[in-house]
């Protein structure tokens, strides 16, 4: 059997892989024929290589998301901020749909808590255990500050997994990265001159070793759409929706007021769903169908 290398990263200049004795394998896509016409190599991707030092093959994915484009994720940390910019439950849903869409498992972490008062923190959490109740791990911290808040406690559960981070513009991913290992150096934007932060500047999916743990650190959406999603997957994958909509009369209910028989209609006017939530998913419908009659016309 061929050695296996796991891909760091992949762009238009190459591959980085890492052996599985720990050793760093540059490779690039101009030498030769191209490394592998199969599939594209996506970072996280485990392959083989030939005699000659191609890439020979890409072996079975254990997960895949298709933006941020990654493979063999474990976890999706979806990051937010509480300020600057301020906390968006809009876009954390519509960022929980995607990675639930994807079958893989997902958790939130909110950063800058530093910035807010503790009464808009205690107040984030309330709002964030209803979140907790669905089954997502949610840590509130600062990006900056390792021993506070609940910095340990992300520490410790990501230990030897393979987590992505995704989120936002501008949220605090690779400044997070940089004070969970100093070492790192992931780089910043310039600084916002007021709260003396840095922007998320990540231009491509890289994979980072980080003792036990493999991190993938994700460029940030300036505009997210939910553009691989049909109105049926988000009627099916919204967060809080998954285990209710069973019980749906139609199989292909889209939750909607009119919609009869419907279990989550009946879940949020009998406050076992948040309205507000409901409220985002309605508009988040209108967005992904607006999507596919976009994507008809244009085939």
């Amino acid at each position: 059997m061929r050695d296996r290398y796991l891909v760091l990263s992949s762009s238009s200049l190459g591959y980085s892989l890492l052996s599985e004795d720990g050793k760093d394998v540059r490779l690039s896509r101009k030498r030769g024929k191209v490394s592998y016409r199969e599939m594209a190599i996506v970072t996280g991707d485990v392959v083989t290589l030939d005699g000659q030092g191609f890439i020979e093959a890409v072996l079975p994915r254990l997960s895949f998301l298709p933006r941020p484009r990654l493979a063999n994720a474990e976890e999706i940390l979806v990051i937010c901020s509480l300020k600057k910019p301020d906390l968006s439950f809009y876009l954390l849903d519509k960022f929980l749909a995607l990675v639930n869409h994807s079958g893989i498992h997902a958790g939130i972490v909110v950063t800058k808590a530093d910035l807010a008062s503790e009464t808009e923190r205690e107040a984030c959490r309330k709002a964030l255990a209803y979140y907790e109740g669905l089954g997502y791990p949610v840590f509130l911290l600062s990006a900056l500050e390792r021993e506070s808040l609940d910095f340990p406690s992300l520490i410790d559960h990501l230990a030897g997994k393979k987590v992505a981070f995704m989120g936002q513009t501008g949220v605090g991913k690779s400044t997070l990265l940089n004070t969970i290992d100093p070492t790192l150096k992931r780089k910043v934007d310039a600084l916002y001159p007021e709260v003396n932060r840095g922007r998320h500047t990540t231009k491509e999916t890289v994979l980072i070793p980080f003792g036990t743990s493999l991190l993938y650190d994700t460029p940030g959406f300036s505009d997210f759409r939910l553009m691989d999603m049909n109105e049926v997957e988000l009627a099916t994958f919204f967060p809080g929706f998954e285990n209710l909509s069973r019980d749906c009369l139609f199989k292909d209910c889209l939750h909607l007021p009119s919609s009869k028989g419907c279990a989550i209609v009946k879940a949020v006017s009998e406050g076992r769903l948040p309205e507000e939530g409901y409220r985002d998913y309605l508009k988040i419908n209108e967005e992904v169908k607006e999507e596919s009659r976009w994507k008809k016309k244009k085939g």
